[in-house]
């Protein structure tokens, strides 16, 4: 008696089979990224830089974009003051719309700053005057700092006004509010401004929150 052949999987079973195998890809690829490559970025979902989350010596950002070469509506305090692109086109906006209203004279003073020169600047500075190394926001190249002529400092200017009441429409935040150094570490910046997106410069706004708070509460 001749044996019957044993047959294959039929086709159905067959898709059934391919699609158990995709999704097993799937799922353990996910888990990959989630515990691998999620793991060495920086918690929520902007990049959070202070005492306890340190960027490296290596760390450059990508764009970086001179703006002594790029057109602006404010003022610089030297030549070789850079911002990543994002940064600087948002700035320029926030800028243009201030001088649309009558209010100029905006002077970006320092931006970003490589590890090295952050290094010298906290080595110059008196204690608690500039953040260590790897600590500061200028290494992001997302951060500037901003004045105006004036003797009675910048927060008694209408210029500072303006940022407060604006910034977040172009998508920075006061990186260092008054009474919130328990939290940021740092003492009261009225020129230190940070890019963010609109999106979160809105809510950290709107709740009066520092950015460490909304990164802990966004994780």
């Amino acid at each position: 008696m001749a044996k019957k052949k044993k047959r294959g999987p039929r086709p159905v079973e067959r898709i059934s089979i391919i699609l158990i195998v995709l999704a097993f890809m799937a799922v353990s690829f996910g888990a990959g990224w989630y515990f691998g490559v999620r793991s060495t970025k920086y918690k929520g979902t902007v990049l959070l830089v202070n005492d306890k989350n340190r960027l490296s010596s290596s760390y450059v950002p990508e764009g970086l974009v001179n703006l002594y070469t790029s057109r602006h509506s404010f003022r610089l305090a030297n030549s070789e003051i850079q911002l990543t692109r994002e940064t600087y086109e948002a700035a320029e906006q926030m800028f243009h719309a201030a001088e649309e209203q009558n209010l100029n004279g905006y002077i970006i003073t320092s931006g970003y700053r490589s590890y090295d020169r952050q290094a010298e600047v906290y080595a110059q500075s008196e204690p608690g005057k500039a953040q260590e190394p790897g600590a500061s926001e200028h290494q992001t190249g997302l951060a500037f700092d901003v004045t105006t002529e004036t003797s009675n400092g910048f927060e008694s200017t209408p210029q500072y006004a303006w940022l407060m009441q604006h910034a977040h429409e172009y998508g920075f935040i006061q990186r260092y509010p008054a009474n919130k150094a328990d939290i940021t570490g740092i003492s009261y910046e009225p020129w230190h401004y940070r890019y963010v997106g609109v999106e979160v410069a809105t809510q950290i706004h709107n709740t009066g929150m520092t950015l460490e708070e909304f990164v802990k509460r966004n994780r």
